[in-house]
């Protein structure tokens, strides 16, 4: 399975293929650009963010368990209601990208 790259990065390559006077390279890298073979910058922006709430959420799940074991601590207590307050904004900002992701496909096609 071939790693897709960003649009910038294959850009770098081509700029290093041209340096080392490679055009067949410089070729190849064009045509994977024409035939749209790159991942876009808002999808690693949109797999970051997932796995930043992931995360969030994992932490909950361990600060849960030990408020389990200590129902009255208020300090768990606040730092999940600081966690879920994390999540609701990941989750926006989740849902932001994904809108610029399909308002971009419309503009494309």
């Amino acid at each position: 399975m071939t790693k897709l790259l960003t649009v910038d990065e294959y850009l770098d390559l081509y700029h290093l293929a041209g340096e080392l006077g490679d055009e067949l390279w410089q070729d190849e890298i064009m045509e994977k650009l024409r035939n749209g073979e790159f991942i876009a910058e808002h999808t690693i922006k949109i797999r970051q963010l997932w796995n930043k709430y992931k995360k969030v959420n994992m932490e909950m799940l361990d600060l849960y368990r030990k408020l389990q074991e200590d129902s009255s601590n208020e300090a768990l207590m606040t730092k999940i209601r600081a966690l879920k307050q994390q999540r609701l904004i990941l989750n926006r900002q989740i849902q932001h990208e994904q809108k610029k992701t399909q308002h971009q496909h419309i503009k494309i096609k």
